[in-house]
């Protein structure tokens, strides 16, 4: 056995997942487009480039997401080539470097930048560009942003302010987020941030527009939810040859034709699509029936109406849970022992303000009954005798009643379950229709990603540009996140794997997330042992899973940062 030099040390650095995030940010060519959009700083070149700086943050978003300050800690336990360093580098970082790197890509053109990122994108990973979902949320901000730019000013950064916040948290101020994907793996492939108060309606003609200028065409499909549905976006989509498929609102008068029509008419409702229930799978299957509206909308597009088999349970469960909580509701408002009110008025009025509240109305109508009740009491003073005389006194109680309205139940009943699409698109059936908005929720699931999965606040910044360059970065960590979701998936349905035991306890994964891809390779070290002036005698690895080696062959990794051949 050689022996080890009595001045040996064991230098131990975390590989984890971060050859995987450095192979995708060299697919992607980011470094490469950063140098070519950052605008040239005047003066004395920078220790580090900051394409190079925001590489790094990248990972880190990815990975373990650290405030600024803690980012250099993060880094020294990583081994520095699979973060694009070299060793002399890594002290290097801290966070005013990091925040002047931000500076610089506030600076960028970044709507040239995005363009140049995601058609090489579309080319590198063969994405397909027929069709493309839009969806907004809320990044909620803790903290005054006091002192930003003026609102006129051209360019300023997006406003943080207040607005409707989808988080629930109308105390704080927020910017909003959009974001659009591909049909083909819920790619994103535009972002763009916008001031706290902008309401949603007001983004999709900016969207359109670059997605035009991406795919060079209007012919692809265009599908949002229902603040697509006005007369101003659906008529410049139209105007320039596009497509859309949208949800009308409620609030349309077409909407209430068609739920009239349904009371009164005979429709002739298809099957069109079922799947099972996602809730379980002992729950019976959700199977959708459809049917074109025979009354195009006031602007000449079609609509498509549905019914929903779990749509309808839910809304019927509703309505009778509602008209429970009003008929508990009204043994309350009785009085004491049920004596009732003093004045018809105050009955109806308490009666009509528990159907206001519990939202039944449409359902229930308030009816006072009049009761009497007698007393005899003693006419004049004194001890009560043979002689006493007695005068009856009577008193009148109102009660409240709910009495149903029967004919509107039952006209609700069959509306229960409906939910209508429109579109200008003359190619698509009624089927086609259902299962291309049914792809809709992925991009909540980009969002709901975005804030649980990558943890985008707290923010841990204060000045506005900088936010907004971070939340550029966090679009490019949707993308790598969603092209390593896509790459795995694709590869097990190519090489016929069903699932892959990624949970824990080696329960099955049949549709991995990026999260669950990197946490199977966290936590791998790279090992060795070197000499007092850093010359290594020896290397080795821990073990890689079977599991961790299969996700690293889907993906095409190098095994060689594993330590495998």
């Amino acid at each position: 056995m050689t022996s080890l030099p009595p001045d040996c040390v064991h230098e131990s650095l975390e590989v984890g997942a971060t050859p995987l995030v450095h192979h995708f940010l060299r697919r992607l060519n980011l470094r490469t487009l950063f140098d070519q959009h950052l605008p040239r700083l005047p003066g004395k070149r920078p220790a580090l480039p900051s394409g190079l700086v925001l590489c790094v943050l990248i990972t880190n978003l990815l990975l373990a997401r650290r405030p600024l300050y803690a980012l250099s800690e993060w880094i020294t336990r990583r081994v520095p080539e699979h973060l694009g360093l070299q060793p002399d580098e890594i002290d290097r970082f801290n966070d005013d470097r990091i925040g002047r790197a931000l500076d610089h890509l506030q600076r960028a053109d970044r709507a040239s930048l995005l363009i140049a990122l995601v058609k090489y994108v579309v080319v590198a990973f063969q994405i397909d560009l027929s069709e493309f979902h839009q969806d907004t949320t809320s990044v909620t901000m803790q903290g005054d942003y006091r002192g930003q730019a003026a609102v006129d000013d051209p360019d300023r950064p997006p406003r943080i302010t207040f607005g409707y916040n989808k988080d629930h948290r109308p105390d704080l101020k927020q910017l909003l987020y959009s974001v659009t994907i591909s049909s083909d793996g819920a790619v994103p492939l535009h972002c763009k941030i916008y001031n706290g108060n902008t309401t949603d309606d007001k983004v999709h003609i900016d969207t359109w527009w670059f997605l035009r200028q991406l795919t060079g065409h209007s012919g692809f499909l265009y599908v949002a939810d229902s603040k697509l549905c006005t007369r101003e976006n659906m008529q410049f989509i139209a105007s320039k040859g596009g497509r859309f498929l949208t949800i009308m609102p409620r609030t349309r008068a077409e909407d209430k034709w068609f739920r009239e029509h349904v009371g009164c008419q005979v429709v002739d409702w298809q099957e069109v699509h079922r799947e099972a229930d996602s809730r379980g799978k002992k729950l019976p299957e959700v199977v959708y029936h459809g049917v074109e509206s025979p009354q195009q909308s006031t602007e000449g597009y079609r609509l498509f109406w549905y019914r929903s088999s779990q749509k309808e349970e839910h809304e019927r469960q509703e309505r009778q849970r509602r008209m429970n909580k009003a008929f508990v509701r009204l043994k309350e408002i009785q009085g004491r022992k049920g004596q009732g009110y003093q004045t018809a008025s105050d009955a109806r009025q308490a009666g009509e303000s528990v159907l206001a509240e519990e939202e039944v109305t449409r359902w229930l109508r308030v009816r006072i009954e009049e009761k009497e009740s007698e007393v005899f009491k003693q006419d004049g003073p004194g001890r009560p005798g043979p002689a006493t005389t007695y005068i009856r006194v009577v008193t009148k109680h109102y009660h409240v009643h709910y009495d149903e309205d029967k004919e509107r139940l039952a006209r609700d009943a069959r509306c229960d379950g409906l939910f209508p699409l429109m579109t200008n698109d003359t190619g698509l059936t009624v089927q086609d229709a259902l299962l291309k908005y049914k792809y809709q929720p992925f991009v909540e699931k980009r969002h709901a990603q975005l804030k649980s999965g990558f943890n985008v606040v707290p923010m841990w910044l204060k000045d506005v540009g900088r936010v907004a360059s971070m939340l550029w970065l966090f679009y490019v960590v949707e993308l790598i996140a969603a092209l390593v979701e896509r790459q795995v998936r694709k590869e097990m349905v190519g090489q016929k794997h069903e699932a892959l035991p990624l949970y824990p306890e080696g329960r099955a994964s049949e549709a991995p997330t990026a999260s669950v891809i990197f946490d199977v390779l966290e936590g791998h070290r790279r090992h060795r042992l070197l000499t007092a002036d850093e010359r290594e005698l020896a290397r080795f690895y821990d073990p890689v899973s079977p599991v961790a080696q299969t996700v690293l062959e889907l993906l095409g990794i190098e095994l060689g940062a594993y330590g495998l051949n």
